[in-house]
């Protein structure tokens, strides 16, 4: 049991960390103790054995009077020398205990010093940490026996190991397994100055978001733990406001990285691979590099270019093992099964970077090289216990929050939660993502994909063969073809040609072919119906001009040459209805 605290501790290091002020003092006590009692019992013994003859330990008879021993000169010479020996070996032994301690000392301290100065801090803060009760201290050290899951059933276990517990229990026990914990992390980022995290925190400073970034202040990991937010450069002014008042809450200790968007190109000679070209920092630069409507117009790879690959490259570049969410359950829709600890694996077709050494173990799922951990510490919180937290600590947040809004992305996409959703899962979030057609197909990120999908077929040597989505009566273009109908060489002048562009695998475009079948069969008078497959042709300019923007698929476009020639985007529904009236009501305006 400790000296200090009458507590038992399982490890001697983790007592001397704790109690390192004592140690020596302690130390001294026990010696001196035990010194005492081993005398006591010589002296015992010796009594014992010699009761038995009569004498004392001087050779004496004990019923002697002390009178006459006291008067004898030899008796008191020789006690008085007995004694300084003593004294003098007692002193001796005194001087080679503390000489041995001090030396214990130093080798502890000398061995604790090779993992670094940070160590012995980390070290330091976990097992001082004055927030922590001793029951609670115990449960952390119980926690941080917990390694990192290497199977599948590990994975589950420790899940159920961390569901019933609260967030600052599951941030300490991450913070300690990746930081604290981690020596070997911690020797190398000493020696060679890395600039490497493996714990960092992702969030747009949602309330879930603000209340792990609380805690995280709260047990004193903030500065060891950076935090990164994603700035699409199309946030709320209020948003930006936000991020000054988070950063001057909690002063030096929050280390803050803001991402900006990438600028990524695809040129025509290099057959649909992309180049990255740097980052956009203003958003009328993004307007111009991409367009004012890609957040419509192809929502995926907007998100792919805002907030994915910025953040992969900062994670990337961080070495990033583990990162922390603001996602939970209660928010519904795909949330409604996290768990605590998921592990994010990258994607088959994606060029990994990250180097792997030849001690890397290709069979354990979950290695570094293959995917990076996702802790979701509030997984188990509802939208009140979130607030109320806030609430009761304090914690700024957002003032939009004030106006009725539940959950905050970007400007133009962002509204009041619905009401007819009040009382459901996705009530939060039913604010968000507004006015997006999720019936198309981004260009660029479907372009992707299908780039993926063929060099799959290819290094599988399998067929790589081309859904078909059958249009008797459309006029199928290619790249020959194209602006000879366009230009109306084959077409009456009073004629009008309804235009799509698409993609057979594309899925919005496969269930859009029915429709598309129903206009062509319809027979609107003096209407022709085409098509031109965008999968692996490019679209023909237009007397050196980009006329046809097509940003997703499918994409409608009406030509016409009376009076003069025009081609107008389609912008609504891809409805049968939808589409009629509105070729009638372009063929009468005509």
């Amino acid at each position: 049991a400790c000296w200090c605290c009458r507590r038992k501790h399982e490890s001697l290091s983790y007592s001397y960390f704790k109690h390192k002020q004592h140690s020596v003092i302690i130390s001294m006590q026990l010696f001196e103790s035990n010194r005492r009692i081993m005398m006591a019992r010589r002296h015992n013994s010796r009594s014992q054995s010699s009761s038995k003859d009569g004498t004392n330990n001087d050779g004496h008879h004990f019923l002697e009077s002390p009178s006459s021993q006291r008067k004898s000169p030899n008796n008191s010479s020789l006690a008085r020398r007995a004694m300084v020996i003593r004294k003098d070996m007692n002193s001796i032994q005194k001087i080679k205990c503390v000489l041995g301690l001090v030396m214990i000392v130093v080798v502890m301290s000398l061995l604790n010093n090779i993992g670094g100065r940070q160590h012995h801090v980390l070290s330091e803060r976990y097992d001082a940490n004055d927030n922590n009760s001793a029951a609670e201290t115990e449960l952390l050290q119980a926690l941080y026996d917990l390694p990192l899951p290497t199977t599948q059933k590990e994975l589950v276990d420790l899940n159920d190991e961390l569901a019933g517990l609260e967030p600052k229990f599951i941030l300490q026990w991450a913070h300690h397994t990746l930081l604290a914990g981690n020596h070997n992390y911690l020797r190398s980022r000493e020696t060679n100055g890395w600039n490497s995290h493996p714990l960092v925190q992702v969030t747009s400073f949602g309330p879930t978001g603000l209340v792990i970034l609380d805690q995280l202040s709260k047990y004193n990991l903030l500065d060891t733990v950076p935090v990164i937010t994603m700035d699409t450069l199309h946030l709320f002014k209020e948003s930006y406001v936000f991020y000054d008042t988070v950063q001057s809450h909690y002063n030096s200790t929050l280390h803050l990285t803001t991402t900006k968007p990438v600028h990524i190109a695809h040129p025509p000679e290099l057959d649909g691979d992309s180049v990255f070209k740097g980052f956009i920092s203003s958003k009328v630069e993004f307007q111009d590099v991409y367009s004012p409507t890609l957040w419509k117009t192809d929502p995926r790879y907007y998100t792919k270019v805002t907030k994915i690959d910025p953040l992969q490259q900062k994670l990337e570049e961080w070495q990033t093992i583990m990162w922390i969410t603001g996602r939970r359950r209660s928010q519904g829709g795909e949330r409604e099964k996290l768990d605590v600890l998921e592990f994010d694996s990258f994607p088959p077709d994606e060029d990994n970077r990250r180097v792997r050494s030849q001690e890397d173990n290709n069979d354990n799922p979950f290695h570094s090289s293959k995917g990076r951990w996702k802790l979701n510490p509030l997984v188990y919180w509802s939208y009140d216990q979130v607030w109320n937290y806030i609430k009761a600590n304090e914690v700024p947040y957002n003032l939009l929050y004030d106006l009725g809004f539940t959950s905050i992305g970007d400007e133009m996409t962002t509204t009041l939660p619905k009401k007819s959703h009040v009382g459901d899962a996705i009530y939060e979030r039913s604010g968000r993502f507004v006015d997006l057609n999720r019936t198309e197909c981004g260009l660029h990120s479907h372009l992707q994909k299908i780039k993926a999908l063929k060099k799959h077929h290819e290094e599988a040597g399998e067929e790589w063969t081309v859904p078909e989505l059958t249009c008797e009566k459309c006029i199928d273009l290619n790249e020959d073809t194209f602006l000879e109908t366009v230009e109306n060489n084959n077409l009456r002048d009073d004629s009008l040609l309804l235009l799509e562009f698409y993609s057979p695998f594309c899925g919005s475009c496969q269930e859009f072919a029915p429709v598309l079948n129903r206009l062509a069969d319809y027979q609107i008078p003096n209407t022709v119906v085409a098509r031109f497959d965008i999968t692996e042709q490019n679209i023909p300019k237009y007397i050196n001009q980009e006329l046809f923007q097509v940003e997703s698929t499918p994409t409608l476009y009406l030509v016409g040459h009376s009076p003069s020639f025009y081609a107008e985007m389609y912008s609504g529904k891809h409805e049968f209805d939808a589409i009629l009236q509105w070729l009638t009501k372009k063929r009468n305006s005509r």
